[in-house]
């Protein structure tokens, strides 16, 4: 058994995929940069500290830090979003499949 939308899949639905894609990408690439590309004092561009893995910490740009501490919190937030839209908003498209 699997569900379906009637027709193509509503616009924002696909809009939240593709955002929860691209944080999920982000992430990952965060979590790949940080250790290797950020300088572990603090210098002029680098104000920001980053706790990274237990007891190493980063500095990195104001941005980079905040998406780095935040960006988790929104993939879940971005799925939260994505279930409602999908099992209220749109609930009379999907239809189920056997």
């Amino acid at each position: 058994m699997r569900w379906q939308f009637r027709g193509k899949a509503p616009l924002p639905i696909k809009m939240v995929f593709i955002l929860l894609g691209v944080n999920f990408l982000g992430q990952i690439a965060t979590s790949y940069a940080i250790p290797r590309l950020s300088p572990i004092t603090a210098d002029a561009a680098h104000p920001y500290f980053v706790r990274y893995k237990g007891a190493a910490g980063y500095f990195v740009q104001p941005w980079l830090g905040i998406y780095s501490e935040y960006g988790f919190w929104l993939h879940f937030v971005l799925l939260a979003l994505f279930f409602f839209l999908m099992l209220w908003v749109y609930r009379g498209q999907i239809e189920r499949i056997r």
